[in-house]
């Protein structure tokens, strides 16, 4: 980028002398005053490229972190995708065995109650065979109680009569 002529060359050159020649005092100060122009142009220059340097590496380290970011946004989409699917996937399976556990329990019930049911059922006609047992025995009772009776009351009667007869035989 730069010439080949640099402020020292400047300093250090030299011209011919000749007759009615360019004042050499003025032509000196003329290259001393250029020298310290290119020499301040090259240190501008010189900050410039170390400035576009930084920059350059800057942008490079933002081009990385941008990739980086990039990448890392990636894959926390596709983390939270997958977590996602992962929880949709478990969630469905609870769903499901829950629905499966409700339907056994109410077939429990089911079967529980119908089970019942038949218990009381069964208890009905075991209470109906019981009364119509005890009924029996009653009735079986009070016959018994009727015969005792009319086997008092003929007793009594006999003895009625055979006192009455032991009476009158006498």
């Amino acid at each position: 980028m730069r010439s080949g002529l640099s402020p020292l060359d400047l300093r250090k050159r030299t011209f011919s002398k000749r007759l009615n020649g360019f004042d050499q005092t003025e032509v000196t100060q003329f290259l001393e005053s250029l020298a310290e122009d290119l020499e301040d142009l090259y240190r501008k220059i010189d900050e410039q490229e170390r400035e576009i340097s930084r920059m350059r590496d800057e942008i490079a380290r933002h081009r990385e972190n941008e990739a980086t970011l990039r990448e890392t946004l990636v894959s926390a989409q596709r983390s939270a995708d997958s977590l996602r699917d992962h929880a949709d996937r478990e969630a469905r399976a609870i769903i499901t065995e829950a629905e499966r556990q409700s339907e056994r329990l109410m077939q429990q019930a089911m079967e529980r109650a119908a089970d019942i049911d038949r218990k009381i059922r069964e208890l009905r006609i075991e209470r109906r065979n019981f009364q119509i047992k005890l009924q029996g025995m009653i009735d079986l009772f009070q016959q018994v109680l009727n015969f005792d009776r009319e086997d008092d009351e003929l007793e009594a009667s006999l003895t009625t009569m055979r006192a009455k007869k032991s009476d009158s035989a006498s």
